[in-house]
């Protein structure tokens, strides 16, 4: 009898809710939604029930389409849209008793909208008053302030249309309200003062813990440490002082903010388990369990940095979500078993799951948005971490009081410490003595580097010794030779005279270069020389240079018009004189050499090429060490210094010098890729 009472109280009960459901419905408007009215007196005012919302699912429309568009309803609350693509228009109906000398403040109360447009119809057509969000730099929103806020001013009172675009990667929730400008600025300063106690208390709360865990090194504080800040992380990115002051980009900071979240989930599962102790029991479950959870994290993780924010961030939620019934039924599991660590975890994690729970169904859609949800995850945290701190510390102080029981009933427990003591102080000398023997052999083995270096220096020395008095003798041979033949023959016809000329002239010519080649090396080495940049014209010093050589041995061939950059003249002028030289020495006799210049974008690629032999896979390694010639060269004349200054000159200028093609089938041809400097 008394079964059946019940259920007839129940019956009652649950048709009377049925009835207040009926009847709130009926209620409810079914047309737009009312108009906000602002008074003279200065108040904030929350546009809950007053908002019109419309989803835009292309994000194409602008102000007048989507005014004139079908489909707006009342929104019975604040805006909860979820995660989705969509742009969400808002409108919003004020009436204006009288204009407010400072004008009116509309602030959004989430931080990580990325985009937020607002338009005042005006005169018949829509104005932006304001565009904010994270997609647009700080320095150009309208109001300095942690999240999205406009002012609204205007000139006469009356009935005045708003109409709010929002676009978000995160969950588009949040609320709208209008306040007078002193007043927007009285709770910046309010905010500015609990953000800067929020700071104060979790750089107290770590600061505590740092010198908690310096002295005591308790094994919960490393990871309470990193369960700490992750929170902190994600509480102040998700609030917005940190874009606000740092200027945050949002390619930065929403991969942040869903890195930290993600990141978050094993910290904080780990923390709860580590609490209650379920290790001890289960070891290889929390393993598994632990390892499951990283697993779901680094493929979150990744959908989260390869731009798929929502569908990163849902699954995140959701087991968080989930995570939260399953620990709190085990420890209520644990605690009817009498283990004594899970009767702290209801009232220590309990509070905290339950701010984030909140923060996290707000996020769904579940539950409605204002300021209790707003900052639920931020009050709930705190209390959290204050009597995790609490427990940590009293956990640690019970343990020491334990130790030190046992140590007084226990004389050997003495000796076993002394003897760890002993230990860890061999321990520290033997690590002192690996840490000198490690710089010794460090200093042994920049000893070595340096012997290396003077080696081989000693050897370019040698190669510059052996070059020269190759290189140099030959043409002061034939100098000398020539000399001498005129000054026997001076009645000798006019043919051979000026044959001997030409030959002292040539090998004038060819001991200029040499010595041109040196100083030039020599400039380059030096550290402190700096470039003479100024507009160089690539057409006439090329055609200076074709001029050198027989007529038509050099072809040039431009693909644009303005090939003219900055540069060191008398630095460009010699690069591109030895790729000539070099290219002239290996071309067989009657070949044209292809001098092209062409546009690469943020460079200028000038490339010459050549029929010459191909060069040997072995060689093309090293053809611009100095000193270097390959065997098709050996029976020519040259220092090995050419290809070697080419690319010494091309790094000077902020450029670069490659072997594009090894010859065969097709030309040998070398690139040099300059930086397109221009006079503008």
């Amino acid at each position: 009898m008394e079964q059946k009472h019940n259920l007839e109280r129940l019956s009652r009960l649950l048709g009377q809710w049925l009835l207040c459901a009926v009847v709130l419905a009926a209620a409810l408007p079914a047309g737009a939604a009312a108009t906000l009215h602002l008074g003279p007196r200065p108040t904030t005012y929350d546009t809950a029930g007053y908002l019109e919302r419309l989803d835009d699912p292309r994000g194409t429309l602008d102000a007048a389409q989507a005014d004139a568009a079908e489909g707006w309803a009342p929104l019975p609350g604040s805006l909860n849209a979820g995660f989705t693509r969509s742009a969400i228009w808002l409108r919003l109906t004020v009436d204006v008793d009288e204009a407010e000398p400072d004008g009116w403040m509309l602030r959004l109360g989430n931080a990580l909208l990325d985009d937020v447009q607002v338009y005042v119809q005006e005169r018949g057509a829509w104005v932006l008053l304001g565009h904010g969000g994270e997609d647009v730099p700080r320095r150009d929103w309208p109001v300095d302030y942690r999240s999205p806020a406009f002012r609204f001013a205007p000139a006469t009172a009356g009935r005045h249309v708003l109409l709010l675009r929002l676009q978000g990667k995160n969950a588009i929730v949040t609320r709208l309200e209008i306040m007078p400008r002193l007043a927007f600025e009285n709770q910046s300063r309010r905010e500015g003062l609990l953000f800067g106690a929020y700071a104060g208390f979790y750089l107290l709360l770590i600061g505590l813990h740092a010198v908690f865990w310096r002295m005591t090194r308790a094994p919960m504080s490393g990871l309470f440490f990193a369960y700490i800040g992750f929170c902190v992380f994600n509480e102040v990115l998700s609030l917005g002082p940190i874009q606000q002051l740092t200027g945050l980009p949002v390619e930065i900071s929403d991969p942040l903010v869903g890195l930290g979240i993600a990141c978050a989930l094993p910290i904080a599962v780990a923390m709860a388990l580590r609490q209650m102790d379920v290790g001890r029991l289960y070891p290889r479950a929390v393993r598994w369990t632990l390892r499951l959870l990283s697993a779901v994290v680094l493929v979150c993780s990744l959908l989260i940095l390869s731009g798929r924010f929502a569908a990163g961030m849902q699954p995140i939620q959701l087991l968080a979500i989930v995570m939260i019934p399953v620990l709190v039924t085990l420890a209520g599991c644990l605690m009817w078993r009498g283990w004594r660590p899970a009767r702290y975890f209801v009232p220590i994690f309990g509070v905290f799951y339950a701010g984030v729970a909140i923060g996290f169904l707000r996020n769904l859609g579940v539950v409605p948005v204002n300021a209790f949800t707003e900052y639920s995850s931020m009050l709930g945290t705190m209390v959290h971490m204050l009597l995790l701190s609490l427990f940590i510390i009293g956990r640690h102080e019970r343990q020491r009081r334990a130790r030190e029981l046992r140590q007084a009933n226990l004389a050997a427990e003495l000796a076993r410490e002394h003897n760890q003591r002993l230990e860890r102080q061999v321990a520290q000398r033997t690590a002192d003595l690996s840490e000198e023997i490690r710089r010794r052999e460090q200093v042994e083995e920049e000893l070595r580097q340096a012997l290396e270096s003077e080696r081989q220096v000693l050897a370019e020395q040698r190669d510059f010794v052996a070059m020269v008095s190759h290189e140099f003798r030959t043409p002061l041979a034939i100098i000398g030779t020539s000399a001498q033949q005129l000054s026997r023959n001076l009645d000798a016809p006019l043919d051979k005279s000026q044959a001997r000329c030409r030959n002292i002239w040539e090998a004038s010519l060819r001991l200029l270069s040499l010595v041109d080649q040196y100083l030039t090396d020599d400039r380059i080495r030096e550290p402190r020389a700096e470039l003479q940049e100024d507009l160089c014209d690539l057409r006439g010093m090329l055609a200076e240079l074709e001029s050198a050589f027989p007529q038509g041995r050099i072809r040039c061939r431009f693909d644009l018009q303005d090939v003219s950059l900055r540069s060191d003249a008398g630095l460009l002028h010699i690069a591109l004189r030895n790729l000539l030289a070099n290219a002239d020495r290996h071309a067989p006799a009657g070949s044209v050499v292809d001098v092209s210049v062409r546009d690469g974008g943020r460079v200028l690629d000038i490339e010459v090429s050549n029929r010459g032999p191909r060069i040997p896979e072995p060689e093309r390694g090293r053809l611009f060490q100095k000193y270097y010639r390959g065997q098709s060269a050996r029976l020519k004349p040259g220092a090995g210094l050419g290809l070697y200054l080419v690319r010494s000159i091309a790094a000077r200028l902020g450029g670069s010098v490659i072997l594009a093609q090894a010859g065969g089938e097709e030309p040998v041809t070398f690139r040099l890729s300059l930086p397109r400097r221009t006079a503008a």
